[in-house]
């Protein structure tokens, strides 16, 4: 007795193969993209503290007002004006482990210093730092700063409000996209 031989599919065609790949890609792109995405609005805002060591270094340390770390890196610049009227900066801070820092000094007297941070979050901190003479005791100073409040809506919004959910912009990308790319693939 014979058996017919076992018939195997062909390959799939190259098409299909190509529409397979390009979804699968596409689909892993989004995710790794809009998935795991966690903005800084997820913190809801971001503490900073003004210090000094009263010798004349200025740094500042940054955290969520949830209490998480700030590890983003962060842009962030410093104005200091002496009561005589000196000014120094605006300069950059960097980052130094857990604050960024001014690289100079500031001479002895009191300084209102002013620390603008533009990323990740918008933040803002000012104090006044005393830097002790050269034969003084110097006294640390340190200054901590709340984000502002959220801005109150004047009049709340409608019932039938015309915003949409945020994820709906991505996948309708994604789609099209997969869409434009199956149809060129096909049309070859």
């Amino acid at each position: 007795m014979t058996h017919p031989p076992i018939e195997r599919p062909g390959p799939a065609p190259l098409w299909r193969r190509t529409a397979a790949c390009l979804a699968a890609t596409l689909i892993a792109v989004a995710i790794a993209v809009f998935g795991f995405a966690e903005g800084a609005g997820a913190h809801a805002g971001v503490v900073l503290t003004l210090h000094g060591d009263g010798r004349g270094s200025v740094w500042v340390t940054a955290v969520w007002q949830d209490g998480h770390p700030v590890t983003e890196p962060i842009g962030m610049t410093m104005l200091a004006t002496s009561a005589a009227g000196q000014r120094v900066g605006p300069a950059p801070l960097k980052r130094n482990g857990d604050a960024v820092t001014y690289s100079g000094t500031l001479a002895p007297g009191d300084w209102t210093v002013v620390a603008d941070m533009g990323t990740p979050a918008i933040g803002r901190c000012e104090g006044v730092l005393h830097v002790a003479a050269a034969d003084a005791t110097p006294m640390p100073d340190s200054k901590t700063c709340s984000p502002p409040p959220a801005p109150s809506s004047a009049a709340p919004a409608p019932s039938g409000s015309s915003s949409s959910p945020v994820w709906i912009w991505p996948v309708a990308g994604v789609l099209l996209l997969g869409g434009a790319a199956l149809w060129w693939v096909r049309r070859r």
